[in-house]
């Protein structure tokens, strides 16, 4: 600590000040005996003693007044010899430890007289500077851990993803992280230094309002040098030294992933109060589902694409007593048939090429305790309905590659838009797996059986979509209302969902018109009568409805679609443009 040069720099002239004034030597070391400085020339051989060593290690001052003969001098290569005639040695203390030695140093009688004489005032030299040593060392090394302090906070800061911010009482910017750099585009050289105000025009600092907490995630635009403008959500917190506010910590938040997140929040806990619709079929199948959640039974949801069976499967897992548990989803119907089985019950390192050496938990392991929710279970390949109904039957697993039973406890919610009965009857389904998943059915109603959910429905996606797209839209006109509520929804509240959305982003004004509907649903046959509809238009519509009719016997996934190709006689391309035309899912 003594030979920071901090320290040196601030004692060193001192002590030959005190040396001059009080003529005599003097000489500062460590507790290490390494010479800090002092007065005296070709210093290393006169003064490497026991003394040093007593005093660091006791911590006690002590005056030598016939060097040479004290009992601390006999190890000393100047015993009963010494060219030095008095010394008066006094400990540096820091934080209750010796760090070093002040001694003042005498080589002739007169330096001795004058030294034993007025030994008392020169201890009280030496108590004084030690003391002044102790501070300069002190602030030091809180200097030192200030700095590194500030160092590890910067790469702290630059690790987190909310961009932060630190200002002072009349906005100028002292600390600016680099995920602020990120989400407003400008470097931090740019920004330190200058008012808040020159990069958030519209900010309010803290001695600007009458607020006494500051911003919560309040949405705050940002201007850019070219014109552009950045969205992105504010929370501050006031800074307060003796009851005056000296600054502010901004955080900012990245207005996509806020949504995003606030989505992701709600699709994870919704509950069954959280399910659009008044309507009494609506009620009446939550009911259901509610009654059903309590116990442990298996759960089998039918209904067509888009009307919300995922959703019902999360609220009956929210209101169950395995809440607290997983809730893990996957679709039978989106993954190849080679990697579901994987997928489902995991595998052993090196079970096939291209595993994983650590092997890989499946769906079933990371359920347990919990739910796994089987969507599209119609689509399961035939051996895997049967290692399915094992699972069913003993609760236990193997990975693939193994050779070790896993026991698991999982409640199974399985869903499809598949008639599963007729399924069985074409030796597609088992039909002992289908009375072992369909102890509790639940049929959801399509949107077409419940339309006077229809507007409560558009409401709802209308407040969603202004929040995700900054807009205002609060109405629909009458005739684009009343051709909604006349649509037929085949593709359910999925495909309402679609509908309002494409009609938000066609819209700059606060309502939704004719004129910013799909045309395909303008031109329905369910709004309007057929007899004024065009030869072009009836034919859309026959061939949608084909479109429908196949895709609810074969199902969506890609097998799926390549049968339907097939079986229209049509390249499946030309499949995917037309389902794309239609806004079939």
């Amino acid at each position: 600590m003594l030979n920071n040069l901090e320290v040196r720099q601030t004692i060193l002239p001192v002590a030959k000040s005190i040396a001059a004034v009080l003529d005599v030597e003097i000489m500062i070391f460590d507790n290490n005996s390494n010479i800090v400085g002092g007065t005296v020339k070709n210093n290393k051989e006169y003064f490497l003693s026991n003394v040093y060593n007593y005093i660091v290690k006791t911590g006690n001052p002590i005056v030598i007044e016939e060097p040479g003969f004290h009992n601390l001098c006999y190890k000393c290569i100047n015993h009963n010899n010494c060219f030095k005639t008095a010394k008066i040695c006094y400990p540096i203390r820091f934080q209750d430890q010796t760090i070093g030695v002040l001694s003042l140093v005498g080589f002739t009688l007169e330096h001795k007289e004058k030294m034993l004489h007025k030994k008392n005032e020169y201890l009280i030299f030496l108590e004084r500077m030690s003391e002044m040593v102790s501070a300069k060392v002190s602030e030091v090394k809180k200097v030192h851990e200030l700095k590194v302090a500030a160092i590890e906070r910067e790469h702290i800061l630059d690790l987190v993803s909310e961009g932060i911010i630190e200002v002072n009482e009349t906005g100028i910017v002292n600390y600016f992280n680099l995920a602020a750099e990120k989400l407003l585009r400008i470097h931090r050289s740019r920004v330190i230094g200058r008012s808040i105000k020159n990069i958030m025009p519209n900010f309010i600092l803290s001695n600007e309002s009458d607020e006494k907490t500051g911003y919560k995630k309040k949405e705050i635009k940002v201007y850019k040098e070219d014109g552009t403008e950045i969205s992105c959500y504010v929370s501050t917190k006031f800074l307060i030294d003796n009851n005056r506010n000296v600054g502010e910590i901004i955080t900012l938040y990245d207005a996509e992933e806020i949504k995003k997140m606030h989505a992701d929040y709600y699709y994870n806990i919704i509950q069954f109060d959280d399910i659009i619709g008044k309507s009494e079929k609506i009620c009446n199948i939550k009911k259901e589902a509610a009654i059903a959640a309590q116990g442990p039974s298996r759960i089998l949801i039918t209904g067509e694409s888009g009307t919300g069976k995922e959703l019902f499967a999360r609220a009956i897992h929210n209101s169950s007593l395995v809440r607290n548990g997983p809730f893990v989803a996957i679709n039978c119907a989106a993954i190849p048939e080679t990697l579901l089985e994987s997928e489902l019950f995991g595998y052993e390192g090196g079970a096939f090429t291209g595993a994983k050496k650590e092997g890989k938990l499946g769906k079933f392991e990371l359920a347990d305790g919990g739910t796994l929710f089987l969507d599209e279970v119609g689509d399961m390949p035939l051996y895997l309905q049967a290692k399915l109904l094992r699972v069913l039957q003993e609760g236990r697993i193997q990975r693939l590659g193994g050779t070790k039973d896993i026991i698991i406890n999982v409640r199974i919610i399985s869903a499809t838009n598949k008639d599963l009965i007729k399924l069985v009857e074409n030796n597609r389904f088992r039909e002992d797996l289908f009375f072992r998943i369909n102890v509790i059915p639940l049929n959801i109603p399509p949107l077409a059986d419940r339309k006077e959910d229809i507007i409560t429905l558009i409401n709802h996606f209308l407040n969603k979509y202004n929040v995700l797209f900054n807009k205002k839209i609060i109405s629909l006109s009458k005739k684009a209302e009343d051709i909604l509520i006349n649509y037929s929804w085949p593709g359910n509240v999925r495909e309402l969902e679609n509908v309002i959305e494409y009609s938000m982003n066609m819209q700059s004004g606060n309502e939704i018109t004719v004129d910013n509907l799909p045309n395909y649903i303008i031109n329905s046959e369910a709004y309007g009568h057929t007899e004024n509809k065009s030869l072009k238009t009836m034919v859309c519509k026959f061939e949608k409805n084909i479109l429908l009719e196949k895709i609810k016997e074969y199902g969506n996934s890609l097998e799926a679609k390549n049968k339907i190709a097939n079986d229209l006689d049509i390249g499946i391309a030309t499949l995917y443009r037309k389902l794309k035309v239609y806004g079939i899912d």
